[in-house]
Order: structure tokens, then sequence, then C-alpha cells
């Protein structure tokens, strides 16, 4: 009985291990990531590097396009959107409140013709009828009559959020802040292999009369596959990584999860994991990198810890919470103050 009873707490034990470590997708087939950490534009995983254009700046870790005509150009052939059998795209964004009132796009993979957005697909957080929306349409002359896509609420509020797209040959799906908000099935027309190499934009449309997206992304990640809503949950609730914080071969039971509240006023919740009794420091950073407060530095039982964080006497902004623990990888997760 005793062995039977082991056997089932063992198989229990393993199958739940096993549930867990396919909600974390990992890196395997993590294409293109641009997190603007370092400064740069450039794609640190796929190689596919951007070119800031019409003033078009990365500052704080974020892609900021605070004017029209402000985008980030990549070479559609090194993004191959069209070589994939299906895809995810990740993007964490926060718009300038209420400047993105008409039809735009902050994600655009495709040709432009005549003026128009043609063999393309899309995203966007905001439009001028009030939605967002995932969208995909190939051989067709007015693109938005043979589209298929999938929508959600529109988010214009200047508020972090996450977006996520996923796109197979057979139905386009939208989750927003780690839920799933709609679903279309495709066409038959309406293929991967249909899209067209010819633009690949952040923050700018396929359409010559579409303005250019006004706001700031965090960050931008695709993977050719399609993620599970198990996955992309745990990448909202993960929240945006940092360079120092790669996303792969993290110790099993160490982590540092986002603040909640984020955005917050004026108080926030730091949860972290620890793999074992230790040492753990936790340190809050501004922008420039100047510290702000030393939340902790003490030793911590393993397991979860959780700490308040209040910036009564900060200014709104991003901030930088960083994790040190006894030579595991230094974690960071970014942290909107908004008053």
């Amino acid at each position: 009985m005793k062995i039977k009873l082991t056997y089932l707490l063992l198989s229990i034990l393993i199958l739940t291990a096993s549930l867990f470590a396919q909600v974390d997708p990992g890196t395997q087939n993590l294409k293109h990531s641009w997190t603007f950490e370092d400064g740069t534009a450039n794609d640190y995983v796929g190689g596919a590097n951007g070119y800031l254009m019409g003033g078009a700046v990365i500052q704080d870790g974020a892609l900021v396009t605070a004017e029209l005509n402000q985008y980030l150009d990549l070479i559609p052939e090194d993004v191959a959107l069209n070589t994939y059998d299906a895809f995810t795209c990740e993007i964490w964004f926060q718009s300038f409140p209420d400047s993105n009132t008409n039809y735009y796009m902050f994600f655009y993979f495709g040709n432009t013709e005549n003026g128009m957005g043609t063999n393309g697909y899309f995203m966007t957080p905001a439009r001028g009828d009030n939605v967002s929306k995932t969208a995909i349409s190939c051989w067709v002359e007015t693109a938005y009559q043979g589209e298929d896509g999938a929508n959600g609420p529109e988010y214009d509020d200047g508020i972090l959020h996450h977006m996520v797209s996923t796109l197979d040959n057979k139905e386009i799906a939208l989750y927003i802040d780690g839920v799933e908000t709609g679903r279309t099935p495709l066409q038959a027309r309406n293929t991967i292999d249909g899209l067209a190499p010819v633009h690949c934009y952040l923050c700018k449309s396929g359409y010559d009369g579409d303005a250019t997206w006004r706001g700031m992304i965090m960050e931008c990640n695709i993977f050719n596959r399609i993620l599970t809503s198990d996955e992309i949950l745990f990448l909202f609730q993960k929240g945006t990584t940092a360079v120092e914080n790669p996303i792969a071969n993290l110790p099993q039971g160490y982590g540092l999860l986002q603040n909640y509240p984020n955005p917050f006023n004026p108080t926030t919740t730091i949860s972290f994991n620890l793999q074992r009794r230790s040492r753990v420091n936790i340190t809050v950073y501004d922008m420039l990198g100047r510290q702000v407060v030393e939340l902790l530095n003490e030793v911590k039982d393993a397991g979860q810890s959780s700490i308040q964080f209040d910036g009564s006497n900060l200014s709104s902004g991003l901030y930088l919470c960083k994790m040190q623990n006894d030579g595991q990888p230094i974690l960071t997760k970014k942290m909107m103050l908004l008053k």
C-alpha cells in the first residue's frame, strides 16, 4: 500500500512539475527580441537590428515616438515572418494618453501599394473605431476588405499594457494583459507565406494615410510558434525582461515577480522567490541608473517573500527594481509610478 501511495504521489509531483514547466515558453522558439535596455534598437536574439527614423529615440529602456513620423524601421528579410508556419508577437507598450485617436499600427509587416497596406499583418492598441486589433490580409487590392482580424478594447490611456497576437494558417488571436480578447478563423487566401517581406515597422502603419503611433514600446518579442494562453499569461505576470535578466537558464525556484499593481500610486508589492535560505538585496533605481532606495538587504528563507515599495516622495515615471542573490543572475523589472 505504501509503495502504491508513494508511486501515486511521485506521479503527481512529476505531472505538476511538467505542467509548471510548460507555462514558461523559454527561449527555444524566441527568434527576435528588442528590449531597448542597452540604449540601442538591436535585436539581441535574431540580429534584426532596427533603425530610428524621424527623430525617434531610445530613452529609459524604451523606444519613444513622441512626434508624428517617428518610428523604428526593421529589415523585413531579417525578421522573416513570412517564412514561419506560425508565430506569436508580444509587445509591452505605453501610449501617450489620448494621442492615438485615428487609425494607427504599432507593428506592421507587409507591403504598401498605392498608399494602401497589402499582403500585410499588423497589431494596434488604438484605432479610429475605438478597438484594439490584430489582422492579416493577403491577395486583395483593398486590404481592409479582405482582412481577418481579432479585436479587443482600445488602450490609449497612458498606462503600461501587454499585447500579444498569435497567427497560424487557421486563425488569428489577440490577448491583452494576459487575457484573450478575440479569435477569428482565416479565409483560405490569408496565409503567412502570403505576407510580403517589403516593410517591417514598429510605430508605423503600412497605410500612407495613417499617422505614426505615439508612445513608448518597452519590449517586442517574436516566437516562431503559437504560445498557449497559459504561456501568454505567464509572460504577462512575469513582466518586461531586462538584458541582465535572461529568460533562459534561470535556476528553478528563483525569480523576481512583476510588482503589483503596476502601474502604481503610490505603493506596490514586490514579490520574489528563493531556492534556499540566503541573503537577498532588492534595490530600486531610476532610469538614469541612480539608486533611489535599498528596500531589502538581509537573509530570507527559501520560498516566496514580499515587500512593499512606497513611491510617495518620487516623481511619476519608470523605475527599475533589481534583485541580487548570492551569485545568481541579477533580475530586473520595470515599474511604472503614475500620480
